[in-house]
């Protein structure tokens, strides 16, 4: 994508400090100018509460402008559950996911809780990455994914397992269903694995 946004939820993340987002700039409210590709970061406030409440009007904002006046956009969802939850932004979330691809925008939705996040994330991903994972309503709402090639059933075996996957192991999941579920196999360097 052309035009990049990462929304980054956190006051402190060395990853976005460090070289992989080097091209990026980091804005701290949305006026993006003649940057392509930026990290919408906002300051941390004085309070939780105010930081709360300056992060949700700063992101929403942005969403609006996206979804509403640019279109053509690459939004970048750091920590999709804070956002959605914490922040409230699931409608703002669900708004982009259900009427940004007529408007030529695409969105990458991290998360580290998948049970917390708007049903459209599921609904409309083309696809997904199930790293490892040990919460039981977590796990619940993942096995209701599938595609074409396998069934809540299926998926949900090879979900048990997750809880013994390696830390970079996962599971891809193509939602169009060009290609059956994938389970990744990790080497570390000096393992027989």
């Amino acid at each position: 994508w052309e035009q990049v946004v990462v929304c980054v939820s956190k006051g402190m993340d060395e990853i976005f400090e460090g070289p992989y987002y080097k091209d990026y700039e980091t804005i701290r409210t949305w006026k993006p100018g003649k940057h392509k590709r930026v990290l919408l970061w906002p300051a941390n406030l004085k309070t939780l509460r105010e930081t709360r409440d300056h992060k949700t009007e700063i992101f929403s904002g942005m969403f609006d402008d996206i979804l509403l006046v640019r279109g053509n956009w690459c939004v970048v969802i750091d920590e999709e559950h804070y956002m959605s939850e914490t922040l409230r932004l699931k409608a703002e979330i669900a708004d982009m996911l259900e009427q940004g691809r007529s408007a030529g925008i695409s969105m990458w939705n991290n998360t580290q809780r998948p049970a917390g996040i708007p049903l459209a994330t599921y609904v409309n991903s083309q696809h997904a990455f199930l790293f490892q994972s040990q919460e039981a309503y977590d796990l619940d709402r993942l096995a209701k994914m599938a595609n074409k090639h396998t069934h809540t059933k299926e998926l949900g075996a090879n979900l048990d397992v997750l809880e013994s996957f390696e830390s970079h192991e996962l599971i891809y999941l193509d939602r169009t269903g060009r290609i059956p579920p994938v389970r990744t196999i990790v080497k570390r360097k000096g393992s027989k694995k």
